[in-house]
Formats: C-alpha cells, structure tokens, sequence
C-alpha cells in the first residue's frame, strides 16, 4: 500500500495531465477540479484550448451531451443586414449605465447556428468606422471556472473579432451565431453608419421565431431546422430554449406577448429607454445562485426553462424569480443603498405580480404573506435588515399611497440624475424628499424609521404637507 504523501501527490499529477479533450462532465457524473497549482494549470490549458485556431480542431467529446449536437448534414449559406448602431442596451445619456448589474451590451440574431468544431465562414466586404464588429458563437457565456464542481465544461463560448475578408469561426461547442457592434470607445458618441451585409457559410439553420414577423405556418417550418437550440424574439425580450422543448409550442405569439408586457411594466416603472430586448438563457450549470442578472440573465435548464415557455403557469402564477433578476438589471445606484441590493430589485417583482399577473398588492412571493412580522423584525430594538424586512417597509407606502408616488420617484431619476459625487446620505434625503413630494405626504419621520438619513432642507421642504404616520405592528422584542 503506497503511503498517504505518495497517494496525494501521484492524484495531484494526474489531474494536472489532464487535457481540456477529456474532460466530459455530465449532470450525473460532474468533474471535480483539483486543488493547488494544478487547477490553475487545468485552467489554463482550457484557455489554451478554448483559443484554437478554427480548423485545427473537432468537436469536444462533451459537446454531444451539452449543449448539443446537429445531427443533419445539411449546411446553408446566408447573407445577414446588421445594424451596426445597435451598440448600447442603456440610454447613457440618461443615466442608466452602468447600472448594477451589466454595461453597454448587445447582440443581433442571425437564425444561425455553428455546429460543435465545423469552420463558419463570414465573408465581410467592409467594416464602419469607429466601429467593432464581432461574432458571438453559443449564448452561454456563463464561465465555471471559478466553481468546485462542474455539469458541463466550464467554458462553451467563444467570440472573434471580424476582419475585411474571410473569417473563419469555429466553436468545439458549437452555438448560436450572434453579431455584436461596439463602439471602439463607447464613452464617446459616434455618427450612425451604414453596414455592409456579412455573408455566412457552412451554417446551419436554426429554428427562430420573430413576434410580429412570424406566423403558426412559417413557425411549424422553422421547427424543422436542425440546430439543437431554438430563439423566441420579442419585442422586449429573447428566449433562448433547447429545440426539444421549444418544438412543443404551436405559437410562441401570446407567450412573447406575455414577456414584452411584463418587460414594459419594469421599464416603465424606471422610466427606461430600452435600446435592446433582455436575453433569457437556460444553462446545464450557471456562475452564481439559483438564476443571476445580466446580459444574458441566466437561468438554470431544470426548471427554469419549462417555466418560462409554459405560458398557463406565468399567467396564472408568474414568477417572482424572473422579475427579481431582471429586476436587477433595472436598478440604479442612486437609489439602492448598502444592503439593499436584494430589495429594491424587487419593486420589479411586487409590480409585475400585481399588474400583470393579478396578485393582491404586496404580495406575490410567499415571504411576503405576513408582512406584519416582518415590519415588526425590521421596526425591532435590534432591527432585521434582511430583504423582505426591509422590503415590506416599502408595501408600507405602497398600500398608503398606491403604486404612482413610487413610480414618479423612481422615474424622477431617468430625467434628473442625483448630483454626481453625491454621498449616501444626500442621496438617502434625495430619494426620501422626492417620495415625499410625489405622494403629498411628509414622509421624513417615516423614511427615518426605514434607516434613512434625511437632511434638514428636505424636512424643511416637506414641511406643511401632512404628516405620514401609518400604524404600524408592535415591535418584535
């Protein structure tokens, strides 16, 4: 029997010889990374791998199992307009970005899919001035890297920078086919230019639905294309679901409907230029938590996907988790404080729920069935901070005053950023005086019992107005 010290350093060994080709983890049977100096040798050989020249390698055996192969051989070639000014998902000039969750970010569909290791050619003939213009191969950009355990390889996506000529693209994954235009210094505003159209070949078709484009019968024939993975593009927002369960919709029209309704109503609560619909991606394996904000807003496959096509269930229940991650990506700093990162991302869910889904004010996630208990934690000696502690204070002023003086605050900002360089404090009075002048009510004592700081001037400006004094429950000891 070799000893413990030999037995360690002969695994250590092992997993360090490990090449980025065999590793194939699977749901049931995940890869453990090793520990040490040989994880960060397997990362980077993965990087390595993952920067391959196009043709100078296949299909990773994993990519079979996720996120798929294209069994057919068929292979089309297709010429695709982009909108070279499409660069920016936030109106910066309105104060938008960065928010706190993502930047300036967007991606154009193409229809198009790459299949895992197969060289896409895309013939450019010119590129715009001031302009980067790059193809995105396979939505999941999620990046498991940094995790323990992993369901599927760690990194599947890849992205190339388009040159004047032939580009070869290629993926050992495979993967949708998006084009992304940037500027080459987005701080700085920049003419709109025309764009040439990029010619793909070796493409595979993939299954795409357009609201307002599409119908059922142009539908029931994009289902037949091969590609594993299917896109469903609303106005306000892109589905991105595996071909098995997409092919089972006979018209994706009301579900699209049904996201752009509840993707107008976060917007409209913060006022939001919108310039690009948000991306829905379900993931084998995703970065952090249960789904996470951003560009795309991720999600895991089980059960995220099915929920957010299963359009019976949204209308019927909706689902507080969608609206609190895209919640994020609509957030400001201007009026989210330490702590409240998981609380004012939820004004998005509390409104959706109501408007949109019909749940009673207030209420749409199970915590909040007994507010009273948590304004009694959040008003105790020792006060809970917790999310929905903190957040039912919140329901407080809703139920007061309805749902306009919040939507008029939080709009407010859209129009008239707070002051730059502005200090927690002023911005904490700010918030608490624009509320307060929205709903007609002097809400200093109020927005003091909620933690806030609220200066001087803006209980002097409040003053005359009548006082808000709600009854609230009895303190928890």
């Amino acid at each position: 029997m070799r000893p413990f010290c030999a037995l360690l350093f002969a695994t250590s060994v092992a997993f360090a010889a490990v090449s980025p080709e065999e590793i194939t983890p699977s749901k049931k049977a995940p890869f453990l990374q090793p520990a040490g100096a040989a994880r960060g040798e397997l990362h980077e050989s993965i990087k390595t791998y993952m920067a391959k020249e196009p043709g100078t390698f296949g299909a990773h055996p994993a990519a079979a199992d996720f996120p798929g192969i294209v069994e057919a051989k068929e292979r089309v070639a297709r010429k695709v307009v982009y909108d070279s000014n499409l660069v920016h998902r936030w109106d910066t000039t309105a104060g938008n970005a960065p928010n706190l969750a993502t930047g300036p970010d967007a991606w154009q569909e193409t229809g198009l899919y790459a299949a895992p290791g197969e060289v896409v050619i895309v013939k450019v003939a010119s590129l715009p001035e001031h302009r980067v213009v790059k193809i995105i191969v396979g939505c999941h950009r999620d990046s498991l890297l940094k995790l323990d355990k992993w369901n599927r390889f760690p990194v599947i996506n890849r992205t190339f920078e388009l040159k004047v000529g032939d580009n070869k693209i290629a993926n050992a994954f495979g993967g949708q086919l998006f084009i992304q235009s940037s500027h080459k210094d987005w701080r700085k505003p920049v003419k709109a230019s025309p764009s040439a159209p990029l010619e793909f070949s070796n493409a595979v078709a993939m299954p795409t639905y357009v609201l307002g484009k599409d119908t059922p019968d142009t539908w029931m024939k994009a289902k037949q294309h091969p590609a594993p993975w299917v896109t469903l593009v609303g106005k306000h927002v892109i589905l991105h679901v595996q071909a098995s369960e997409a092919k089972k919709l006979t018209d994706p029209k009301a579900l699209l409907e049904w996201w752009d309704k509840a993707l107008a109503l976060e917007g409209d609560l913060v006022a939001l230029n919108r310039l690009a619909p948000e991306r829905v991606v379900p993931d084998r394996q995703i970065s952090a938590g249960f789904m996470h904000s951003g560009y795309p807003f991720m999600c895991w496959i089980e059960p995220s996907q099915k929920d957010s096509i299963d359009l019976p269930k949204l209308t019927k229940e909706g689902n507080w988790g969608f609206f609190h991650e895209l919640g994020h990506n609509h957030q400001r700093r201007d009026w989210t404080f330490d702590g409240q990162t998981e609380v004012t991302c939820n004004f998005f869910s509390l409104y959706v729920m109501e408007k949109l889904v019909g749940k009673p004010q207030g209420r749409g996630h199970p915590a909040m069935e007994k507010i009273d208990e948590l304004l009694a934690k959040r008003f105790a000696a020792e006060p809970n901070k917790g999310p929905f502690e903190q957040l039912a204070t919140f329901v407080v002023l809703i139920r007061a005053h309805g749902w306009e003086p919040l939507r008029q605050t939080l709009r407010s900002y859209a129009a008239e950023p707070a002051p730059k360089g502005a200090t927690k404090e002023q911005l904490q009075s700010l918030f608490a005086l624009r509320y307060g002048k929205a709903a007609k009510a002097d809400v200093s004592e109020y927005f003091e019992k909620m933690g806030y700081h609220v200066e001087s001037t803006a209980k002097g400006a409040l003053k005359g107005l009548p006082a808000f004094k709600p009854t609230l429950p009895t303190p928890a000891k």
